[in-house]
């Protein structure tokens, strides 16, 4: 059974080719510049999770004081 993470990871993954395809094609881009598209769309899309997880993660203080209670 997959995670929610998983299936999100993979939902987000399949989004991304499609929009690159779509974009490839109605830009009539090379297969390498399609790539390239990808590789971009890919990059931003990390970026943004890794800063999202940095935010959810409890600091330092927040889990001492958690530990306390």
């Amino acid at each position: 059974m997959k995670t929610t993470t998983a299936r999100a990871t993979e939902a987000i993954e399949a989004a991304q080719m499609m929009y690159a395809d779509e974009m490839g094609a109605s830009l009539d881009l090379s297969p390498a510049a399609r790539m390239a598209l990808i590789e971009t769309i890919a990059a931003a899309i990390r970026t943004a999770v890794a800063e999202e997880q940095q935010n959810l993660e409890p600091t330092d203080e927040e889990v001492l004081a958690s530990s306390i209670c």
